[in-house]
């Protein structure tokens, strides 16, 4: 009787057991439930687009909660901001806008700073870094901007949807990178990505400091052609997002030279890999070539990263690569890949799960050495 109502030991343990699951999947599933943008390793969303390449989920996300230049909502949905304190002069976009309005059909020439630095004449590879901020506060980006700069990444892309600090954050990085003018090495490229829709999205970007400005053919829709038009006027580079050979035709058409390809999908990283070296050919020899490939994947990005260098890409865009500034592993890790990618050997890399201990490449334990990349 005595065993029945308290039970043995080993009972009781089975239950405290339980008990604790329970309780974490509980929180688990709450958290899920209150902020459906933040994943869960191992649990894919009910609500996720299918396997297809012309999925839009990023912009489906975020385009209809908030786009640059939208009043300050109150709240948040689905994990996008609702709106936005823009920090960026509000009279300077204006003045912008009028500079592209007065400038009608003409076509400006834009810059070229950042084809020629993605671009090299040695055949060399360049890479980019996205930073996608996650809810971590405080969130200071300035030792980041550095780290990536020391780390040789050609160009970060910042994301400014993702809350009310997003572009803060870019202006931020454009501050801190303004300040290795003259140096080696010098000043990485920024670029504003967000949901690019009208001229005076541009606009702000301009306004912002921001070298480029990344626009999804997608997203823009017919728009694109004249938004391209307008960030040449301005004097910044039209980086224009694509997902298949039309969207390649008609960036080109329209004056880009950085074409990106990049899917916004779910679909898996392999077969995503598979269709950026398809489409690689549809890419003129006068533009710039950039692949985007997953990061934060713990390895397999480096080989999906190679396989683009191997498509003739010229430049490798990492995105979602950097999250959150305010733990120095991330940026560990980032400086990692790039380190690996900017060696000789970084052609030859090959990713086993063997754990290496010499630290050749002064990555963190557990990331490897030279005995897990050949």
């Amino acid at each position: 009787r005595t065993v029945l109502e308290k039970g043995t030991p080993a009972m009781l343990s089975s239950r405290r057991l339980w008990v604790v699951l329970a309780a974490t999947a509980s929180l688990l599933c709450a958290s899920a439930a209150s902020n459906p943008r933040r994943g869960i390793p191992g649990f894919v969303s009910a609500a996720g687009t299918g396997l297809g390449l012309r999925s839009s989920e990023r912009s489906a996300a975020c385009a209809t909660a908030w786009r640059p230049g939208a009043s300050r909502g109150t709240g948040r949905s689905g994990g996008c901001a609702v709106g936005l304190q823009m920090v960026v002069d509000q009279a300077k976009v204006d003045t912008l806008v009028k500079k592209v309005q007065e400038a009608g059909a003409a076509r400006g020439k834009g810059s070229s700073k950042l084809a020629k630095a993605l671009k090299k004449a040695s055949g060399a590879p360049t890479f980019g870094i996205e930073f996608v901020r996650s809810e971590a506060e405080p969130h200071k980006v300035e030792q980041a901007s550095l780290a990536l700069r020391r780390g040789k990444a050609s160009m970060i892309l910042v994301d400014t949807t993702v809350d009310e600090h997003g572009v803060e954050d870019l202006e931020k990085f454009v501050k801190e990178q303004s300040t290795a003018k003259g140096n080696f090495p010098g000043p990485a490229s920024v670029v504003w990505r967000g949901n690019i829709k009208t001229v005076e999205d541009v606009a702000r970007a301009s306004a912002a400091g921001a070298d480029a400005v990344a626009i999804s053919m997608t997203v823009a829709g017919e728009a694109a052609g004249e938004l391209i038009k307008a960030a040449l006027v301005l004097g910044i580079e039209p980086l224009a997002e694509v997902q298949d050979k039309d969207e390649v035709t008609l960036a080109v058409e329209s004056g880009a030279k950085l074409i990106n390809v990049r899917f916004e999908s779910t679909a898996v990283e392999s077969f995503k890999a598979f269709a950026s070296v398809s489409l690689r050919k549809e890419i003129p020899d006068d533009c710039v070539a950039i692949a985007t490939v997953a990061g934060r994947q713990g390895g397999p990005e480096i080989q999906f990263a190679g396989q683009m260098l191997t498509a003739k890409y010229n430049t490798v865009v990492f995105s979602n690569m950097l999250n959150d500034c305010t733990n120095e592993m991330n940026e560990r890790y980032v400086c990692y890949v790039l380190s690996l990618m900017l060696s000789k050997k970084s052609q030859k890399l090959k990713i086993n799960e063997a754990k290496g201990s010499k630290e050749v490449y002064t990555a963190p334990a557990g990331w490897g050495d030279s005995s897990t990349h050949v």
